[in-house]
């Protein structure tokens, strides 16, 4: 079965952001975007950019687009990501070093913006030389890639997506394009793109990149605030977000053009990627997110590029950061969580989510028909904290039992039934509410491949019977215990199929069935 695409009509999202009124749009796009639900709402994160919807351009632009999107190659690329479902998220860079602290004061102890690690430059406004000053101390001879790819590994991971270059204009590759980068600004001297591209490749995984194409303090990337940004007396749409305290002498124009795309095409030609993750477009016109999508795809157009490219011009919707969507959909997207509460390293944060949660949020994911991205943040000695990747292996141990109802699987009718329902709406959302993830028996996720239904538990049952109501009309030929060839007898009422199940009292933190139709 071909996979629909998610972003068919998703520039018309802009309508949300702009009043329909002033535009010329027919009232087949009107309701084209009415029709989008609020899945693909939320998910297509690319609605940022300043393309005028239903305009001459956008609809041009559009058009070439879809014809790019819908085509063989896109669709193979769609599908190997689709199988993938569960990958590693890297955030490291100069920030790294300083661990969430600057000058003695934590990112909590005054600022503007956000207070997450990687935006260290931007929360203390760091001028641009003196920032710079800390790639001359940047030698973390701790790292290893092969050490990193083999706790990915052994996460059950299938894929990696690595940080090549953050908001901090920092290029943790080699470039000719600015030597502001890993090779030739540290004493490091070393690429770890590379190192990271040849250890995944070595291990059968697939790699990445983020590229932080819009947003770049170092360099002139404000995501188009100045230029194409909001006429005065309008609220700013992300205002915390540019370099507003030293500004380089630069326009947004110049930097696409002279560091943007060329080191886009620097990471194309000299990387095997199967994807890349673009960040921040903010006001980013629709010309850019174009010329970024087409450089990618004549390159290699089976390489997906996310939402965030701007403009709805993207491969793979994104939820958003640390967000679970409320309702499933089969179309290509990417859930992406942290595995404590910031994304690059803090000396001081170890909000560390169990693997409890962190198989929740797979399962939850996975259960809508998305993949799931969980990020670690490696210190700047280059070492995945320990407590990170231990959380990270025992989820990897219940994934080598139940791993067949996770990879290559699409979203069922339902995605879960029982009592305990739990929202994520985002890092502070989860930090107000916080949740126990104790699950009762009554509570199973679902999803489908081929002939085969799964339902999910993420606990260990005390009855050994599990009662799932959702399947009781489902041609049933056998259930089988998944990690195990073991046949389980079952039975049939009116309203529910009763299972029987073995002793699972080593199963850790849950199991799996298989249902043959």
């Amino acid at each position: 079965m071909k996979t629909k695409n998610i972003y068919i009509n998703a520039p018309l999202l802009a309508l949300s952001i702009f009043s329909a009124t002033t535009y010329a749009c027919t009232e087949e796009e009107l309701a084209a975007h009415n029709a989008l639900n609020e899945f693909e709402k939320k998910a297509v994160y690319g609605f940022e950019g300043s393309g005028i919807p239903c305009s001459a351009e956008m609809k041009t632009l559009t058009a070439e687009w879809k014809e790019l999107n819908s085509s063989e190659a896109k669709q193979r690329g769609r599908e190997k990501f689709n199988k993938n479902k569960y990958g590693m998220f890297i955030h490291w860079g100069l920030y790294s070093s300083l661990g969430g602290v600057y000058k003695g004061k934590k990112m909590e102890d005054g600022g503007t913006g956000p207070q997450i690690t990687e935006w260290i430059m931007r929360r203390k406004e760091i001028p641009r030389a003196e920032y710079a000053e800390l790639a001359k101390d940047f030698n973390p001879k701790q790292f290893n890639a092969d050490e990193w790819v083999a706790i990915a590994k052994a996460a059950g991971m299938k894929y990696i997506v690595m940080g090549s270059k953050h908001h901090e204009g920092f290029a943790m590759f080699k470039s000719d394009v600015s030597d502001f980068n890993m090779v030739d600004a540290t004493p490091f001297g070393r690429d770890p793109i590379k190192e990271m591209e040849i250890a995944t490749k070595k291990a059968g995984l697939d790699f990445g990149v983020y590229y932080s194409n819009s947003l770049d303090w170092r360099d002139g990337g404000d995501g188009g605030m100045k230029t194409y940004g909001p006429k005065p007396g309008v609220k700013a749409r992300r205002a915390p977000m540019p370099n507003e305290w030293d500004p380089a002498p630069v326009s947004f124009d110049d930097y696409i053009k002279n560091k943007s795309i060329p080191q886009v095409k620097e990471l194309l030609a000299n990387y095997d990627l199967s994807q890349i993750w673009f960040d921040t477009p903010i006001y980013i016109p629709a010309k850019y997110s174009m010329d970024f999508y087409k450089t990618v795809y004549d390159a290699n157009p089976e390489i997906l590029v996310n939402a965030r490219i701007g403009n709805g011009f993207g491969d793979i919707g994104t939820p958003g950061d640390n967000v679970i969507p409320d309702k499933s959909n089969a179309n290509t997207w990417e859930g992406i969580a942290t595995t404590n509460h910031t994304w690059g390293y803090s000396s001081y944060d170890h909000d560390w989510k169990s693997p409890k949660e962190l198989m929740y949020w797979l399962v939850a994911n996975v259960s809508k028909g998305g993949n799931f991205l969980l990020n670690v943040g490696p210190d700047g000695q280059g070492v995945i904290p320990a407590a990170s990747a231990n959380i990270l292996k025992e989820v990897g141990k219940w994934l080598k039992v139940n791993g067949d109802a996770i990879y290559d699987s699409k979203p069922w009718v339902i995605d879960h039934e029982g009592p305990t329902i739990i929202d994520m709406k985002g890092t502070s959302h989860r930090k107000e509410n916080k949740a126990n993830f104790d699950f009762t028996e009554k509570d199973f996720w679902f999803t489908e491949k081929e002939n085969k239904v799964y339902v999910i538990s993420l606990t260990i049952p005390k009855s050994s019977t599990a009662v799932i109501k959702a399947i009781k009309d489902l041609n049933i030929k056998s259930i089988r215990l998944v990690g195990s060839g073991k046949l389980l007898n079952w039975s049939k009422t009116a309203d529910a199929i009763h299972v029987l199940l073995p002793d699972l009292k080593n199963n850790g933190a849950g199991y799996a069935i298989e249902i043959t139709q």
